[in-house]
């Protein structure tokens, strides 16, 4: 008898095998998509910072000058004649707000959505952390 088929047992054992190394991978999976989430917050955090001081440059501004970012707005707070200057900034930190302050060309920021919260002490450095 010429047997040409997979027996019940045959299966399962690839049914089980598979299963190991999916719940081996998946948390890894997971964690590199979580962490590349993060990284974008980060990296559009920093494009921010690039974009204020680019503006406090430009414009020769002196002083601690504060900047807010809400509903995708990046604005210098009162500085066109007291009035809110929006500045071109084409990233999108989704559900995120926070503030930036700009004072003689040391930035600090502080600048959170649901899951991550990213800040600058003025070293230079965004450090950016999963909130809990």
């Amino acid at each position: 008898m010429n047997k040409k088929a997979f027996t019940l047992i045959e299966v399962l054992a690839v049914i089980v095998i598979l299963s190991v190394i999916a719940l081996i991978t998946a948390p890894i999976v997971f964690d590199v998509v979580d962490d590349s989430r993060m990284n974008s917050f980060t990296r559009s955090v920093e494009e921010m910072r690039n974009v204020i001081d680019m503006d406090y440059n430009e414009y020769a501004r002196s002083g601690k000058v504060e900047y807010s970012y809400e509903n995708n707005n990046l604005v210098c707070v009162g500085c066109d004649d007291g009035e809110d200057l929006k500045l071109d900034f084409t990233g999108e930190v989704e559900g995120a707000s926070g503030t930036f302050i700009n004072e003689n060309g040391k930035i600090t920021l502080t600048i959170e959505n649901s899951k991550y919260k990213a800040t600058d002490d003025g070293s230079g450095e965004v450090v950016t952390v999963k909130k809990e």
